[in-house]
């Protein structure tokens, strides 16, 4: 991760706790849904034709896989805590980053930043 913030352990969000203890793993990537949600091609695939129709088609120069890691990282944040909004954001555990990025690779990423007004 690209910061101290970011490195961040999926059992320090209190929310995550019962969905890992439900599911009797150790690590939220391991449970069912964000396997399913979160890094399944199909999924994603159906959630990035969503993502199109609202904001048009992909630059020739875009690479897919970010647009996957983006809609992968919302998917996640939409399990854990439902809805966040515009302005509400919320670092993700670096283990999902990291099974994210594992699954979508790119060659640099941006890291998590707060909208310009909040810093």
């Amino acid at each position: 991760m690209q910061s101290v913030k970011e490195c961040k352990c999926c059992r320090d969000t209190n929310i995550v706790d019962g969905k890992i203890e439900e599911a009797g793993i150790s690590c939220i990537t391991e449970h069912e849904s964000f396997q399913v949600n979160c890094l399944n091609h199909h999924v994603l695939e159906l959630s990035y034709y969503e993502y199109i129709e609202y904001n048009g088609p992909l630059e020739p120069d875009q690479m897919i896989h970010k647009v996957y890691r983006y809609i992968a990282y919302r998917r996640f944040a939409r399990f854990i805590w439902k809805r966040l909004g515009k302005r509400n954001r919320r670092i993700l555990p670096a283990c999902v980053v990291s099974a994210i990025r594992r699954r979508y690779p790119s060659q640099e990423y941006c890291g998590f930043k707060y909208p310009d007004d909040r810093k």
